[in-house]
């Protein structure tokens, strides 16, 4: 069986690249980027948060909403708006603003540029109701809801709407655009990163936690796998391919026998949280053997997301892993993502259970990596200090940088682990050096 191991060093030469990821400056930057991922038109709309239609309020409140629009920086414009004991949430530091003047001075110091109200959805009961809606700015294609807020408004003796409670809330629903070759390679360019695995996102298709796509599964799956790898075939010899799919779907095999025939692809990601794996389950952990063993049979490293939504999620979880899942693919490197956490920071309950059967010797961890995509971001010091401690007892060759889709880009992510993370120079220039085997 082919064996794989860490070749940095020859693998840099053969790129024109410094070694250890050390510019001719002198500033330290990593040869690959471990964790990274693309977005297709079809796995971008998945992400995104499904959007309200707008709605049509009556004449009388459509009035209110325009006028607030018209005076948006304008305080005398505004304060008639209101109610004279009206109150507003100011998000970014989290407190009431009350008062008809302090509003409406609030609100129109608040936005940077005019926008508009999208109602989404409203109700009225007599002199009292309510306006959902998005905060708006562009239009047509272009429109783009930067915000979010809830109006309680109140219908005076005089017949007019005026709002007497406004929670407005940013950023506004979760909108991701798709992310193709050519956007990875500009912030991998610019991070001064030469290489990047990509992590196929399909598996968002057979997930129970997205929602469900049109079309037959195993097709949109298979879409997705696809276009990924058509995109990193435009930059070889610096993108390779993970497949990814659900692992406990009855197409999974299927699709690793596919994979295997695809040349940019060297290897599968499973993501267990997204794809409901329990691995107390001993039938979940009977389909993940035969996936595993699949995987080697083929030669395909393994990239593994282990964290699940169980809150029990931790050391028993780890050492099933280790005793159940990791032989059945004992010759091919199996890279743990976000250091046996899910990001940001990881798991420490479940990675001592590698750690300590690395410090013992275990034949079973001689091919296991851990990537630190988004582990150190977000972290107290002292965790930060046990998980410098824990690098260094895996042992700095089995560390691999990583990022994730992002934000933060690589060059961030790369910036927050090399500033925070308590490791000397030469520790880091040990992990940025690591390029894993699958590059080869």
């Amino acid at each position: 069986m082919k064996r794989f191991s860490l070749l940095a060093v020859a693998l840099a030469a053969a790129l024109a690249l410094p070694v250890f990821g050390e510019t001719p400056g002198g500033s330290i930057v990593p040869l690959a980027d471990h964790h990274e991922h693309l977005l297709s038109p079809a796995s971008a709309k998945l992400a995104n948060d499904p959007l309200l239609p707008a709605v049509a309020l009556p004449d009388d409140l459509n009035r209110l909403f325009r006028a607030m629009e018209k005076g948006w920086n304008d305080k005398q414009a505004l304060s008639p708006l209101f109610t004279e004991d009206s109150v507003v949430l100011d998000s970014r530091d989290p407190h009431w603003i009350q008062g008809r003047d302090e509003v409406a001075k609030f609100l129109s110091e608040l936005f940077a540029r005019p926008y508009r109200v999208t109602p989404v959805a409203y109700g009225t009961e007599g002199s009292a109701g309510h306006v959902a809606a998005y905060l708006t700015r562009g239009e047509g294609a272009a429109a783009k809801h930067f915000g979010q807020a809830l109006f309680s408004v109140r219908k005076g003796g005089d017949g007019i709407w005026r709002i007497a409670a406004e929670t407005p809330t940013f950023p506004g629903p979760r909108i991701r655009e798709p992310r193709s070759a050519d956007d990875l390679i500009a912030v991998l360019d610019e991070a001064g990163i030469r290489r990047a695995a990509v992590l196929s996102t399909a598996y968002w298709f057979g997930s129970p936690l997205m929602p469900k796509a049109a079309g037959d599964e195993y097709a949109n799956v298979r879409a997705e796998n696809d276009w990924t790898a058509q995109q990193a075939a435009r930059y070889p010899g610096r993108l390779v391919v993970f497949c990814s799919f659900n692992p406990l779907k009855d197409y999974a095999l299927q699709e690793i026998d596919r994979c295997a025939k695809i040349p940019q692809v060297k290897g599968i990601k499973l993501h267990f949280g997204n794809s409901g794996v329990d691995v107390r389950n001993p039938e979940h952990v009977e389909r993940l053997r035969k996936v595993f063993a699949a995987a080697n049979a083929h030669h395909l490293a393994i990239v593994a997301h282990l964290w699940t939504l169980d809150k029990r999620y931790g050391r028993e979880d780890a050492q099933i892993f280790l005793d159940k899942l990791l032989p059945a693919a004992p010759d091919i490197p199996v890279q743990i993502a976000h250091f046996a956490g899910g990001g940001p920071g990881y798991t420490d309950e479940a990675l001592a259970v590698y750690a300590d059967a690395i410090t013992a010797g275990d034949p079973r961890t001689k091919n296991l990596y851990f990537d630190v995509a988004t582990v150190a971001d977000e972290q107290s010091a002292e965790t930060l200090r046990t998980f410098a401690k824990r690098i260094r007892q895996v042992g700095l060759p089995r560390v691999l940088f990583g990022t994730d889709l992002g934000p933060p880009m690589p060059r961030q992510s790369w910036l927050t682990f090399r500033t925070t993370v308590p490791l000397t120079d030469d520790e880091f220039k040990t992990i940025a050096g690591n390029v894993a085997p699958y590059f080869r």
